[in-house]
């Protein structure tokens, strides 16, 4: 006699993170979302990308994006909006400098607090893509191992990503060609051949 299989939910408990309102117990206000809080707009981009994993883990990215609407004080989320709300906000002002936290201090939702920092700390401009592309076309091997070598070229490439928007990419009009991949595949060759100009004489 064949035995019946156990239930898909049974093998696999509910994930509680599925409510956006779920606090787990280790989720206290004296949580310190990464490990290096943030001090200066250098420090950004790469700050930003940590915090907004760890709250994705935890399903509290919409506190910050605007996802997770405040609900009426008369609306029987509101209490569970309201910690929530208060819980990420101390996350953000826990994650950057006691100079930074304190100028966040009485804006009232995480996603103000969060707003507040994009503006004053993102640097989409050309004086941040020179930075890091001079960066790059200065970066050899020298005495670094090779793994640490790929690791600093990988880092400056992530980085420079995220300014992507500030160069308008090539937009196919005659409805024949995919010039967006065309571009794409022309970046992937430039990065294999800084990588390789930038090797030790050993690896010749």
């Amino acid at each position: 006699m064949a035995t019946s299989q156990p239930l898909q939910s049974e093998r696999y408990p509910a994930d509680q993170y599925d409510n956006s309102y779920y606090l787990h117990h280790n989720d206290h206000a004296g949580l310190v979302l990464v490990t290096d809080r943030l001090n200066t707009a250098s420090e950004f981009h790469s700050w930003r990308q940590s915090v907004r994993m760890a709250l994705n883990v935890r399903n509290k990215l919409g506190f910050i994006n605007g996802t997770v609407l405040k609900p009426a004080s008369t609306h029987r989320d509101y209490g569970a909006w309201s910690r929530c709300n208060d819980m990420v906000a101390t996350w953000l002002m826990n994650s950057v400098s006691k100079k930074i936290g304190q100028s966040l201090l009485f804006i009232n939702t995480a996603e103000g607090i969060w707003n507040i920092l994009l503006a004053r700390f993102k640097q989409e401009d050309a004086p941040r893509v020179f930075d890091i592309e001079q960066k790059l076309s200065k970066l050899e091997q020298g005495s670094m191992d090779f793994s640490t070598y790929y690791t600093e070229l990988v880092t400056l490439w992530e980085e420079h990503l995220e300014f992507k928007n500030y160069v308008d990419l090539p937009v196919c009009t005659c409805g024949k060609c995919d010039a967006a991949a065309l571009w794409e595949t022309l970046q992937e060759r430039s990065r294999v051949t800084k990588f390789l100009m930038g090797l030790a004489e050993s690896y010749e």
